[in-house]
């Protein structure tokens, strides 16, 4: 380690680095990545530009978030990166060094790998790719799509991938799960991921539809539970990496309760949020707004994760998890991808929020009827969308993760037009 690069008073200095979308974002984002870890440089906060898949507003978003009023941070942070912003504006969070680099050892297993960059870099979980490749010694590549440079395809990914494995090292990847439906549409796209060692999946739930193929198929995929705020994901497949705790809080009869995950990955604050740094972060801790509850069995303590807490709306009297009917619609046959949100309407006499199921659907439509009787089968008439509206994609922000901000909108419009017919 360097001598860390601080002012006299004791803060360091905090820069924007600017990450271009495709490789060349990668190969930018490295030296300064080094010297803001090791401490010979200053803390950073990388930012990404604007293009056709990043607005104009996005990149100011981001950059309120991070570089927040002052050019300084205190001297033991060495990254700010913002979170996703897929509910509202996006927050700076404050991590250390150690925080972003203690998953790596538990995740490479003793091995040297060679990762391949699929996911933006100013996420977490695509700066954990260069900070876990920065560890493991072993140049990463990057996908020509990285970033939103390109369209995302199964031939740019696999690609990736055999360009890696010539590295004679093995194959890690972190992949967001609206990727892994191409990736295995694809019979070259099916192929990288069986050449991958290990592919981790996070951002989002995984559908077990998607998790069962992908086993059946001998494709090494783990999920991963975590935030910007955990430094990424700090559970994998629902067990806490060594040192990582996780607590349920005030838990209900069930035993589901609001998830605490503490231990040496969690950062120190957000930017400029007092307040929401005094909510969140708690005696070292973190408060998500994640539902879960804990099992153990034979020693060993898993986590399954439930849904959001402000994704419980009550209709008809009924509480009613929007996770959970994202859940139950996103396992039907031939849906591809699906997201359920919860909006007043605008237009009509209903005081009280109503669903609205957005799906991506491989013949093209769906029975609507059908759809949301499955739905009242296993959850209930109040868990019923009102509407089922088709899209050919559901719209992602540049991190990967579902801009619900947008279909919320769209919602309001969908109700206007009263129930499916």
């Amino acid at each position: 380690m360097g001598t860390n690069a601080s002012t006299p008073n004791g803060d360091r200095p905090l820069v924007r680095v600017p990450v271009p979308p495709g490789p060349r974002g990668l190969e930018l984002l490295l030296e300064a990545a080094q010297r803001a870890l090791d401490g010979t440089g200053p803390a950073i906060a990388p930012v990404p530009t604007a293009g056709p898949t990043v607005s104009d507003t996005y990149v100011s978003s981001v950059v309120r978030a991070v570089m927040g009023s002052t050019p300084e941070v205190d001297s033991e942070i060495a990254v700010v990166l913002a979170t996703s912003g897929s509910t509202g504006n996006p927050r700076g969070v404050e991590l250390t060094a150690a925080a972003l680099t203690y998953a790596a050892p538990a995740i490479h297993e003793g091995l040297r790998p060679c990762w391949v960059a699929a996911i933006p870099l100013t996420s977490a979980g695509g700066f954990n790719v260069l900070v876990r490749a920065l560890q493991s010694g072993v140049s990463p590549v990057a996908i020509s799509a990285l970033g939103g440079a390109e369209p995302f395809t199964a031939d740019g990914f696999a690609d990736a991938v055999f360009a890696a494995k010539g590295a004679e090292s093995p194959v890690f990847t972190s992949l967001v799960p609206a990727q892994l439906p191409r990736l295995l549409a694809d019979e070259r796209g099916t192929e990288a991921l069986r050449a991958c060692t290990r592919v981790l999946i996070g951002g989002a739930p995984l559908r077990r539809s998607l998790a069962q193929t992908c086993r059946d198929l001998g494709i090494p995929v783990s999920t991963t539970y975590g935030m910007t705020e955990s430094a990424g994901g700090c559970v994998i497949d629902g067990v806490p990496l060594p040192g990582v705790g996780v607590d349920i809080l005030d838990p209900d009869s069930t035993g589901a309760g609001r998830v605490v995950l503490s231990g040496p990955t969690i950062a120190r604050r957000y930017r400029d949020d007092p307040e929401a740094s005094a909510e969140f972060f708690v005696d070292g801790a973190f408060r998500t707004s994640d539902l879960g509850h804990l099992r153990t069995e034979l020693g060993e303590t898993t986590v399954s994760i439930i849904g959001r807490i402000d994704d419980v709306v009550i209709i008809s009297g009924v509480n009613v998890s929007i996770s959970a009917v994202e859940s139950v619609i996103a396992d039907q046959p031939h849906v591809e991808a699906a997201a359920v949100v919860s909006a007043g309407n605008a237009g009509g006499d209903h005081t009280e929020p109503e669903l609205v199921a957005f799906v991506v659907h491989s013949a093209g439509d769906v029975d609507h009827a059908a759809l949301q009787t499955r739905v009242a089968d296993r959850l209930g008439r109040a868990a019923t969308p009102r509407r089922v509206v088709v899209l050919d994609r559901l719209p992602y922000l540049p991190n990967g993760k579902i801009d619900r901000i947008a279909l919320v909108q769209r919602a309001q419009e969908e109700l206007l037009g009263g129930p499916n017919q």
